[in-house]
């Protein structure tokens, strides 16, 4: 694996990480924000992670094609080109369910 497909990876293993603290404030917190704080700082980890995804190169993708790839790709340009239409419902659900998937997918590649 070359040398920025390894930076890519671990700085999607870090940002992973900043979504479990984000789950550890809880549910409510996440939703109770007046002003969704923390609803725009999932999102703009989530872009993150979707833009260190895309430096990725073809080999890396095709090699370890039990990650969705696409998927958080999708998931990124959603996020980044149609905010007027949010979902922080499914934004939750990414950060509860599949970074930590993610995450131990991605560390089993790079040996953490």
């Amino acid at each position: 694996m070359n040398m920025r497909d390894s930076q890519a990876l671990r700085e999607i293993i870090r940002l992973c990480g900043v979504g479990e603290n984000l789950v550890s404030r809880g549910q409510a917190w996440f939703q109770g924000d007046p002003d969704n704080v923390p609803g725009l700082a999932a999102e703009s980890l989530i872009i993150k992670i979707g833009e260190n995804v895309a430096r990725l190169s073809l080999e890396t993708t095709q090699e370890h094609s039990g990650v969705p790839w696409s998927l958080i790709k999708r998931m990124r340009d959603r996020l980044a080109h149609h905010d007027e239409g949010t979902d922080h419902g499914a934004v939750w659900d990414t950060l509860v369910f599949d970074l930590p998937t993610i995450r131990d997918y991605i560390e089993s590649i790079v040996g953490k």
